[in-house]
C-alpha cells in the first residue's frame, strides 16, 4: 500500500511539473526506460523529475535541484539528487547523492555531456550503504526545440547486508524536446 500512495503521489508530481517543464527527454535501450522533465527555475537554478524503469533492476523516481553556471561553451551544474528505488534484485531503500551536471557545445550542434552523483553511507538509507551513478552522452540539435542523443549510463547501489547490485549499465539512444 506504501508504495501505492509513493508512486500516486510521484504521479502527481510529474504531472503538475510537466505543465511548466522546460525539457523533456526520452531515452530507452532493450532493458531500460528513462524520462525526465527539467524546470528552470530562474536562470542559476534548475529542479528536474526523472522515473526509470529497469527491467533487471526494477523502478528508480528521483528528484534534483541544481545550481547552474554557464562559461561560454561550458554549463555546469552542481546539486544534489533524492532517489527512491523499487529494486527487483535486492531491498528497497532511498539515498541522497551529491554531484552535478556538465555540458559543453562542440559546434555545429553537437554537444557532449556528463553526470555524476555519488551518495554516501551517511546519505542512504533502508538497507542501502551507498551508490554512484554516471552518464554520459553525445546530443545533436535537430533545431531550437529538439535533439537526439546517444550515451552510456552506469548506475549502482552498495548494501549492508546484501550483495552489491547494478541497477543499470550500458549504452542507450534518446531525445530531448524543449518548449
Amino acid at each position: 500500500m506504501k508504495i501505492k500512495v509513493l508512486v500516486g503521489v510521484a504521479s502527481l508530481y510529474l504531472v503538475s511539473v510537466s505543465a511548466l517543464a522546460t525539457d523533456a527527454s526520452v531515452s530507452l535501450n532493450d532493458d531500460t526506460f528513462l524520462t525526465d522533465l527539467q524546470v528552470d527555475l530562474n536562470k542559476d537554478v534548475n529542479a528536474s523529475a526523472e522515473y526509470i524503469y529497469s527491467e533487471n533492476g526494477g523502478q528508480m523516481l528521483s528528484g534534483a535541484l541544481h545550481i547552474a553556471h554557464d562559461a561560454g561553451i561550458h554549463h555546469i551544474e552542481i546539486g544534489a539528487k533524492f532517489s527512491q528505488l523499487w529494486s527487483k534484485k535486492s531491498q528497497n531503500g532511498n539515498v541522497v547523492g551529491v554531484g552535478g551536471r556538465y555540458a559543453m557545445q562542440l559546434g555545429s550542434n553537437i554537444s557532449v555531456h556528463g553526470s555524476g552523483y555519488y551518495s554516501p553511507s551517511v546519505l542512504s538509507f533502508g538497507n542501502i550503504d551507498g551508490s554512484w551513478q554516471v552518464d554520459g552522452k553525445v546530443q545533436y540539435q535537430l533545431n531550437p526545440a529538439l535533439a537526439l542523443f546517444v550515451g552510456y549510463r552506469d548506475i549502482r547501489f552498495q548494501y549492508d547486508d546484501a550483495p552489491n547490485a547494478t541497477f543499470e549499465s550500458g549504452f542507450y539512444l534518446g531525445g530531448r524536446a524543449t518548449f
